[in-house]
């Protein structure tokens, strides 16, 4: 039997604070957990409530030391096998703790797990029918019930209630106290796990109602919006990158790959957020190629091997006709010359498989605009009326070209729209400027032809 050390941190909120651990008593095998609460210098009853509560381990700071260091302190009290980070304005329901202790010991890579919620950022959040307190069990018989047994990888869990592994944290460590009061604590602790080879899982199964924000909302002296601005400019110190560098799933281009794909190599994988998402869909083996050495770090917690291989020369550490299906992030940031990377690609893929490439259109409006003053983004011209041509019709087939719209800056577009009007008047053929200039991002996907048996032998 594992134990689980419960870590509840509290600023005020006593009424918060009592239906959270009222709620943990209810529906949480005493023998199997210990609760910790971390009080962050409460004036509003609370500390007169915990210390009536000799079941309990308390800590009582006399000031506020954010939601980081408070976290620490009750990791440090803890002597559990895992041990899971629960906000006081949080209300678990019946059978919530069991599905994510199953879900985080099913194999040794994951190491950390979360439920879903009624409110919470990122994919752990669901729709639900319930409009009081009351409807909650109700609610989360009948959707863990729906859900039994299912999980879902991803890059990113919120703080609000994480399980992680006691291992774990020895390994990579505790809250990064330098994001202070809250935000982005979660977000670092979720990459060092990744970068050491943990995988992050959510439990379909476990539902755990939020309140949502109560800390900030209930203490007028803690600024939520001056918290996040610190906290991401902090993240970005760090690790050199917004925290939408990691998570991006890439959904218009993973929505192409055949569900029958099962061996897949991802040009361009960045930290591994769409690769998880195949893996969440349909069974498959991914290979990646990133260059950039700390999300090439990130994506191996899901890829089977990533590499930094050339893909310029295409010279890649793959046997012929291997890949049912290759997708390329960015074409033009992968490659300086396109059409000639698509061609060598061919060599990789089975007859039919599928290339799925994302590439970005230079009539774009923004891209279009720093290419007239001077400052191009890329160096080549790549729009919807030449896509196509970047694939060889003796090697592929298109099957579908699809676009991604994104509204320009105003005056940018306002800019353009002016010089399509100029055009006509002088005869110049400029009808599709401000429809294109619409587009950012155009999606190909190109099916291998089978080649005639008479040109294999050759």
């Amino acid at each position: 039997m594992v134990k689980t050390s419960i870590i509840v941190l509290t600023y005020n909120q006593l009424a918060l604070t009592k239906q959270c651990l009222e709620s943990i008593w209810t529906h949480t095998d005493d023998d199997c957990i210990e609760v910790i609460v971390v009080d962050n210098g409460s004036h509003d009853g609370t500390q007169d409530y915990l210390k009536q509560i000799p079941s309990i381990k308390t800590i009582f700071n006399e000031t506020n030391k954010g939601f980081a260091k408070a976290c620490n302190q009750g990791l440090e009290a803890a002597s559990g096998d895992n041990v899971l980070f629960l906000n006081n304005d949080t209300v678990v329901t019946n059978h919530w703790l069991e599905p994510m202790i199953k879900l985080l010991y099913h194999n040794d890579k994951i190491g950390m797990v979360g439920p879903v919620s009624n409110y919470v950022s990122g994919p752990q959040q669901i729709s639900v029918d319930y409009t009081s307190l009351e409807g909650i069990e109700d609610f989360s018989q009948r959707h863990c019930m729906r859900h039994r047994g299912k999980s879902r990888s991803v890059l990113r869990l919120v703080g609000f209630c994480l399980l992680v592994k006691k291992e774990v944290l020895d390994k990579i460590g505790c809250f990064d106290e330098r994001f202070g009061g809250g935000s982005f604590e979660d977000d670092d602790l979720c990459l060092r796990a990744l970068q050491a080879g943990y995988q992050l899982k959510i439990a379909l199964d476990s539902f755990v109602h939020h309140h949502g924000h109560a800390t900030f909302s209930g203490n007028p002296d803690v600024s939520i919006s001056r918290l996040y601005q610190v906290n991401r400019q902090a993240f970005v110190d760090k690790w050199k990158q917004d925290v939408t560098a990691f998570i991006d799933p890439q959904p218009e281009l993973t929505a192409l790959v055949p569900s029958k794909a099962r061996s897949i190599l991802h040009i361009g994988c960045g930290a591994g957020a769409a690769g998880a998402e195949l893996l969440n869909r349909q069974t498959c083996t991914l290979h990646g190629i990133e260059e950039d050495t700390l999300l090439r770090t990130i994506a191996s917690a899901y890829y089977e091997q990533v590499t930094s291989a050339d893909t310029e020369t295409c010279r890649l550490p793959y046997p012929e006709a291997f890949f049912d299906a290759i997708l390329i992030g960015d074409l033009l940031n992968c490659a300086m010359y396109p059409q000639r990377t698509i061609e060598a690609l061919a060599l990789y893929l089975k007859p039919s498989g599928s290339l799925i490439c994302s590439i970005p259109n230079t009539a774009y409006a923004d891209t279009l605009f720093s290419l007239l003053c001077g400052t191009p983004a890329h160096t080549h011209f790549i729009t919807p009326q030449n896509v196509n041509t970047l694939f060889p019709e003796h090697l592929y087939d298109i099957k579908s070209t699809t676009s991604h719209s994104a509204v320009p800056e105003s005056n940018i577009q306002l800019f353009l729209q002016e010089a399509e009007y100029l055009a006509g008047q002088f005869g110049l053929p400029l009808d599709d400027l401000s429809k294109h200039a619409q587009i950012d991002y155009m999606f190909v996907h190109a099916m291998k032809k089978k080649q005639p048996e008479a040109e294999v032998a050759i």
